[in-house]
């Protein structure tokens, strides 16, 4: 028999991770005698609670099984109150071939593809919105009835009360970005026309329709919504959200540095930090995800930050026409920063965002929120879900109840609206409590110049753009200083060689004046030729010493002063034989130096 024990240290798991390794009886017997077994006499009490100081009981028990397999544990329980239908669209179809094959893809379904999935809450009818989200993986697995995408679409047409489609889009090398955009275009276009139960409603009013998506997934979606603009054969998107989006196909978000997988060791252990999915240094990460990107464009190293196929480089006039915007991220993971920055940007244009950061969670904990199997709701990935949910109900009720053309009004603010859901490790509740997302939409004045009615089309942002930093003269709206503008092409390796010799140059000038200096003066000295401007204090330092001393250690009797002035040096003094040596030594200096 054997069990499992802590890396080098030969201690007990605690409650998760951990470098294991595998003790056989002989070798735990061998513990047992060591000073080892009495330090795990010692440590054992308190190491039970562990990672759970920190983080709720569900949490930890997900890290167990996600740092086992990372594509673990995902929900499984098809809500109720939801139905679904395969969609075979017209020239939808695909083939996903063997390893064997031409047109060989790496998902694990091969074969003949192109059935899209469709979800929706009972009830729905033409007048329902739709939703049209499109899963991750990578561009290279999954589809939507893998990797629990059906389960989590059924979820999301639960809390939206919304149509859900799912398109098998052709996954690379079969696809690339050309061809998966033109694939979700086409989507689109079937699910504007078509409500539950792929019910025909092309001659009702077109509904709220929404764009969504996952990870890689959630660029494609993103793409697709910039593309929407000023396609007038196409409807527009009403909204977009996303769960862990991965849309800076550049890969080079700070996050991946400081959200990088780190062990700490600690007296008992290893504890572990970071993303717990990307395991690998910053670098890694960033090079294996930018090879998948790559990828995905074709090879095109232009198109990683080309503005509709990376959207994380979209220009600001393509986002300030962006409709509302909901991303829920993990704090804690790699990609993060991707989410956080876009919804920053987003608003500083006048675009509705809403940003939900969970703190130690993991890329794509939503479809975690049953807990990882343990039996417990994971609350922070239900909670994004119904955020989610949220975000559409209200959108669609505001759409529903507007009188500008149907359309919604900007926001008025230039910050993101942010929420940070810290989890509390005692209970398995976070600190605050958890409340609805509200929108809270703000009614606009329109410029009072403007003529526009509610027939033409609506701008999302009525606002003035923010001003762009102005010259010094000029009366910025901004109470900020600009900051000053770089050069066109620098050399940071030729400005530190030009500043090294600088110091080198400067310091060795400094130095020779120096020396010069001092020579100059202790040969003067030495030959008493010392210019009048000289202070007394430099031409004779040994008898002003002496003075001091005199006047203030010695007494005032006579012997007092005869016994400190036979200390006096001057040069007109007799050589004394104690003190031939401290003369000579002054004499060889000066005379070196003159």
């Amino acid at each position: 028999s054997s069990v499992q024990v802590w890396g080098d240290w030969g201690l007990p798991k605690c409650s998760l991770i951990g470098l294991k390794t595998r003790m056989s009886m002989a070798s735990l017997l061998n513990l047992c005698s060591s000073w080892r077994f009495a330090l795990l006499l010692v440590l054992l009490p308190g190491m039970s609670h562990c990672w759970g100081d920190y983080m709720t009981e569900v949490t930890t028990y997900c890290y167990e099984k996600l740092m086992t397999d990372a594509s673990c544990c995902k929900d499984q329980k098809i809500p109720q109150g939801v139905k679904s239908q395969s969609v075979f669209r017209d020239g939808a179809a695909w083939s996903c071939g063997s390893a064997a094959q031409t047109g060989a893809c790496r998902d694990a379904q091969v074969g003949q593809r192109g059935e899209d999935l469709l979800w929706w809450p009972e009830g729905a009818d033409c007048s329902t919105p739709r939703i049209l989200f499109v899963h991750g993986g990578g561009w290279q697995r999954h589809g939507p009835k893998e990797a629990s995408y059906d389960i989590l679409a059924a979820k999301l047409s639960l809390v939206t009360g919304a149509s859900v489609l799912v398109p098998d889009y052709p996954l690379v090398p079969v696809g690339d970005y050309s061809y998966i955009l033109r694939y979700l275009s086409s989507a689109w276009t079937w699910l504007s026309d078509h409500g539950a139960n792929s019910e025909d409603c092309s001659l009702a009013p077109t509904p709220p329709l929404f764009l969504a998506g996952d990870s890689s997934g959630a660029a494609s979606a993103m793409s697709l919504l910039l593309k929407l603009q000023g396609q007038a054969s196409l409807p527009p998107a009403d909204g977009f959200f996303a769960f862990s989006p991965w849309i800076n196909l550049k890969c080079d978000t700070p996050t991946y540095y400081s959200n990088a997988f780190a062990a700490v060791d600690d007296v008992v252990g290893k504890e572990f930090v970071g993303d717990i999915l990307f395991r690998g240094p910053p670098r890694n990460n960033s090079d294996s995800l930018r090879g998948l990107a790559l990828q995905y464009l074709g090879g095109q190293k232009a198109l990683l930050t080309d503005p509709h196929a990376s959207p994380f480089y979209a220009t600001e006039a393509q986002l300030a026409s962006l409709p509302p915007v909901y991303f829920a991220v993990s704090g804690t993971e790699i990609l993060g920063g991707d989410a956080v920055i876009m919804a920053n940007r987003l608003a500083s244009r006048g675009v509705a965002a809403y940003l939900d950061i969970f703190p130690g969670m993991w890329h794509g904990f939503p479809q975690h929120s049953e807990g990882c199997g343990s039996g417990k709701e994971l609350w922070q990935g239900s909670l994004a879900l119904s955020h989610a949910g949220d975000f559409v109900s209200q959108i669609t009720e505001r759409l529903h109840a507007s009188g500008n053309g149907g359309k919604l009004p900007g926001s008025g603010q230039r910050t993101p609206r942010t929420t940070v859901h810290y989890p509390h490790p005692a209970q398995e509740a976070p600190w605050v409590s958890i409340s609805p997302l509200t929108l809270g939409f703000i009614e606009l004045e329109l410029p009072a110049a403007s003529t526009a009615s509610a027939n033409e089309p609506f701008q999302s942002s009525p606002v003035v753009a923010p001003p762009q930093p102005a010259p010094p003269s000029d009366s910025s709206q901004l109470s900020l200083v600009a900051p000053r503008a770089l050069p066109q092409e620098t050399n940071c390796q030729q400005d530190l060689i030009g500043a090294a010799m600088t110091g080198f140059l400067g310091g060795s000038l400094f130095s020779i004046v120096l020396v010069v200096s001092v020579s100059w003066f202790l040969s003067r000295r030495a030959h008493g030729e010392l210019p009048d401007w000289i202070p007394a204090f430099l031409k004779h330092p040994f008898e002003n010493y002496i003075d001091e001393k005199r006047n203030d250690g010695y007494g005032s009797s006579a012997e007092d002063y005869s016994r400190a002035t036979s200390y006096k040096l001057t040069r007109n003094d007799p050589v004394r034989s104690d003190q031939k040596t401290t003369l000579r030594d002054t004499s060889y200096f000066g005379g070196f130096f003159s």
